[in-house]
């Protein structure tokens, strides 16, 4: 199924045998008003970065959730644990929100689900959360985009109206990172 079979024109066109050359999208980064410094480095720079979002007691708290959870038995037959097989130990966990009421309300707490209400001016869901637990330059590669691009030409989302929101637990150094930020990627 695809965005033409609703009658939509596909504004964003992706993943065609030609190619697509980068254009200036229409969409803004921030749908709602940018009433603070805050939501306007969001919208020049297409990111945020929020020291102490959580305080350390939360942090310690969630690693030993996220410890729990990446060891119990019952768990890990579960199919949303994903097991490296080279070395067998819990790659990612999906639906954490799920199976931790703890990290559930954590996600959902204004500090977090707050922030992408102002970035998109409305109410939100929660679509998917996850523990991508697996040490960095370790096990095998695995692809965890969870960008619009991906969204639009697997589910047919039809404009760039999400987000996500990560949150890492440990200090970021040049040799242990979470992730890489470019800068200003998301007009095109």
């Amino acid at each position: 199924m695809t965005l033409s079979d609703y009658g939509l024109i596909d504004r964003y066109r992706t993943r065609t045998v030609a190619g697509t050359p980068p254009f200036d999208r229409d969409d803004p980064t921030v749908w709602g008003p940018i009433d603070s410094h805050g939501l306007a480095e969001f919208d020049d720079n297409g990111f945020a970065v929020l020291d102490m979002l959580l305080d350390p007691d939360e942090v310690r708290a969630v690693a030993a959730e996220i410890e729990h959870l990446t060891s119990d038995p019952e768990l890990l037959l579960d199919e949303r644990v994903i097991i490296e097989r080279a070395s067998h130990r819990v790659r990612s966990v999906f639906d954490v929100h799920q199976l931790s009421p703890m990290i559930g309300d954590l996600v959902r707490q204004d500090r977090i689900a707050g922030l992408a209400r102002q970035i998109l001016g409305s109410d939100v869901y929660l679509h998917q959360a996850r523990v991508n637990y697996m040490p960095g330059f370790t096990g095998a590669g695995f692809y965890w985009h969870s960008d619009f691009e991906t969204w639009h030409a697997e589910d047919g989302m039809p404009a760039p109206r999400a987000g996500w929101r990560w949150i890492g637990e440990c200090d970021h150094t040049p040799g242990k990172r979470g992730w890489v930020l470019n800068k200003n990627n998301r007009r095109a």
